[in-house]
């Protein structure tokens, strides 16, 4: 039988064989490098997100899973984005510890904290307005901001970050003000409510849930303070500018499709 023929059926000779396996192996190749560059290019780092917890905003729900407006805010932004995340709820300490590590690239916030600036950036675009008020009890006259504080004493929460503003007027020595530490908001609403401080310098939506769990209770307050929250990035991910230009177009992507992006909206 002659040779490159079988059983009726022509095969391919011995040295076009060869050549036939070499160009099939050369384009497996060339496929699978670009393959390999193609998923190189596609891939982005977990983001390390951490919150504080915030009923209603950021907590664990019962599985330990977080939830909240706030937590579905950010996973939106980090999907449209292109990452993938891993949220956790931290302490305060833990959290700025974090940043300063790179252990946590993002935290949703308000960049107040002294010392953190060296350590991260924040993206350009805002998620909403932060209150920070003054409380009183009802019944009491509203105080005059700052000079009505003279001698008086304030409820401050223990690792919270207020204005670097809000920070030098209650440590005037001018004002001659005692100040007291709660470990959480609905302590240091108490503590108010008690008479155990003239006044509570806290965060109105934390206030908020606080007084709607604690049902007909009321307080007044002026209004002594107002900040946008951002995201704040540790330039020690590895990733913080990438990571910034992504988000901030991420976010503009969303606005232009008429999406929600105001935490205090959601």
């Amino acid at each position: 039988m002659p040779v490159g023929h079988y059983a009726g059926c022509q095969l391919p000779r011995r040295g076009e064989g060869v050549m036939l396996i070499k160009g099939t192996a050369r384009w497996l190749i060339l496929l699978l490098m670009c393959w390999s560059s193609a998923m190189l290019a596609n891939s982005k780092p977990v983001v390390q997100v951490a919150f504080m917890d915030f009923p209603g905003y950021s907590q664990l729900d019962e599985s330990g899973q977080a939830t909240g407006k706030a937590v579905e805010l950010v996973r939106k932004l980090l999907n449209e984005a292109g990452y993938d995340a891993q949220i956790r709820i931290l302490p305060a300490a833990r959290i700025w510890l974090g940043l300063e590590s790179g252990d946590v690239h993002l935290w949703p916030g308000v960049l107040n904290k002294p010392g953190l600036d060296e350590h991260t950036l924040l993206t350009g675009r805002d998620l909403g307005q932060v209150n920070i008020n003054l409380y009183y009890l009802p019944g009491q006259p509203a105080p005059d901001w700052p000079e009505g504080l003279r001698g008086r004493s304030v409820i401050m929460i223990t690792n919270f970050t207020y204005t670097n503003a809000l920070n030098d007027t209650v440590q005037n020595p001018e004002l001659d003000l005692t100040l007291y530490k709660s470990n959480s908001h609905r302590g240091a609403v108490e503590m108010l409510r008690r008479g155990r401080g003239d006044y509570l310098l806290d965060y109105r939506a934390q206030v908020d849930v606080v007084l709607e769990e604690l049902d007909g209770v009321r307080l007044e307050h002026i209004e002594v303070a107002m900040q946008p929250m951002r995201l704040v990035l540790s330039r020690h991910s590895g990733f913080a500018e990438q990571l910034q230009t992504d988000l901030d177009a991420a976010f503009d992507r969303l606005r232009a499709q008429g999406v929600e992006l105001d935490v205090t909206k959601q």
